[in-house]
């Protein structure tokens, strides 16, 4: 029998939205009954949610804080029984430390170098956390954290100075806020890298990419995770948090003005008629400018309350439709040059019917990598391995991922 394990005195969140706390959680292993593998289980005792239990129903993997600052995750969780409000029960896949759980980062270079390595990743991870909790307790932030985890990150990215990140691989939990602060973070750092920024700026820009979003702290989470259209009122209310989150970093000593306008004008659009300020062009910060591109690529690629995540070649073609209006060209142009829409090894569907499979990236244009024709618009396999380097063919282009499962088609069996 597998063992049971508790938990006391926990916190319960999912991002910046805060859910309550719990006297107890106990997880309960499911056993394996002849070739069955039964569900675990899990009951929270003395659960007090902020607002209601529903909250916890929208959500797929929950986060659980003890009072030493060990972080656990609860994965694939789905509510069962709430007639009992001291002892809600439920399902889910797994429980297990945080660490323990946390993927990696991965360019697409030869022998897959790790861009953020895990243990960075989990140190920005609680980063985050304790700033929610220092800023919900009502304490200033402890931005020499922040700082450390940032000069972690910018490290960690300059050893790459040639890596294409892969977008298929930056995605780690179903989880919004957490990874979003992290993931714009070092998305923005890349861009930064790219556009041959200092790496006391880099530092500044990884400080603002992880504090950016600080001021959602202050918005109902009835709102945050509203699945449907925001009233008027509700919209008003969330456009507000650039305004909340600079007045926290404000009061926070040790943040730059950089990183605090980070957190202001992110929302900013290049052409105008963003907000708070409808500032426009270069009357935003450069910061924000880069920030605004890896805010809104993390954004549409995850699954949120209120629609499906997108793929990254769907998030790019709006991304280059807002080049000139939303973004800055300069800096759109430099993340496209920088990430990597379609791993090596990756099955693409082509424009004229056929099938290929992705071998390498092109620095200078990732969507049109070096291919290898697998099969033709008929269906037909083909065996002979012929490279074919898309940035030399005008009319061959990538439609969209192939779905190898449909087509009769693996990356294992076509190389």
């Amino acid at each position: 029998m597998a063992e049971t394990k508790k938990l006391t005195d926990i916190t319960i969140f999912t991002g910046y939205s805060y859910i309550g706390s719990s006297k107890e959680f106990v997880w309960l292993p499911g056993d394996r009954i002849g070739n069955k593998q039964m569900p675990s289980r899990f009951i929270f005792k003395g659960l007090v949610c902020e607002y209601d239990v529903e909250a916890l129903m929208i959500r797929k993997d929950l986060y659980l804080r003890t009072n030493d600052g060990k972080e656990y995750i609860v994965n694939d969780f789905q509510i069962t029984d709430i007639s009992d409000a001291e002892s809600v029960a439920g399902v889910a896949r797994n429980f297990d430390l945080l660490f323990e759980k946390f993927p990696e980062m991965k360019a697409i270079t030869t022998g897959e170098k790790v861009i953020i390595s895990k243990k960075t990743q989990v140190v920005a991870f609680k980063a985050v956390s304790d700033v929610i909790h220092q800023v919900r307790a009502g304490h200033g932030i402890d931005v020499k954290q922040t700082q450390e985890v940032s000069h972690t990150l910018v490290e960690e990215v300059l050893q790459q100075p040639d890596a294409i990140m892969n977008l298929m691989d930056i995605k780690s939990f179903d989880d919004y806020t957490f990874t979003h602060n992290i993931n714009v973070a070092t998305i923005s750092l890349m861009i930064g890298q790219a556009l041959g920024l200092k790496k006391a700026d880099l530092e500044d820009l990884g400080t603002g990419g992880m504090l950016h979003d600080v001021g959602k702290l202050k918005i109902p989470l009835s709102i945050l995770n509203k699945d449907g259209k925001l009233t008027d009122q509700e919209f008003a209310e969330m456009r507000s948090h650039p305004n909340y989150g600079y007045e926290i970093l404000a009061k926070s000593k040790g943040v730059s003005e950089r990183a605090r306008m980070v957190a202001l004008q992110h929302h900013e659009k290049f052409q105008g008629g963003g907000y708070p300020r409808k500032l426009k062009g270069t009357e935003i910060s450069l910061f924000a400018r880069i920030c605004a591109v890896a805010d809104v690529y993390d954004a549409l690629t995850t699954d949120r309350p209120y629609r499906i995540a997108m793929t990254p070649y769907e998030a790019m073609k709006i991304l280059t439709a807002g080049m000139d209006s939303h973004f800055d060209p300069a800096i759109l142009g430099a993340f496209i040059r920088k990430f990597s829409l379609y791993p090596a090894g990756s099955l693409v569907s082509l424009n004229d019917g056929s099938i290929a499979l992705v071998l390498k990236n092109n620095p200078t244009s990732v969507i049109r990598p070096v291919i290898k024709i697998v099969a033709d618009s008929s269906g037909r396999r083909i065996k002979e391995r012929v490279e074919v380097n898309l940035l030399e063919y005008k009319d061959l282009f990538i439609k969209g991922p192939a779905d190898a499962a449909k087509l009769n088609v693996t990356a294992s069996t076509a190389a």
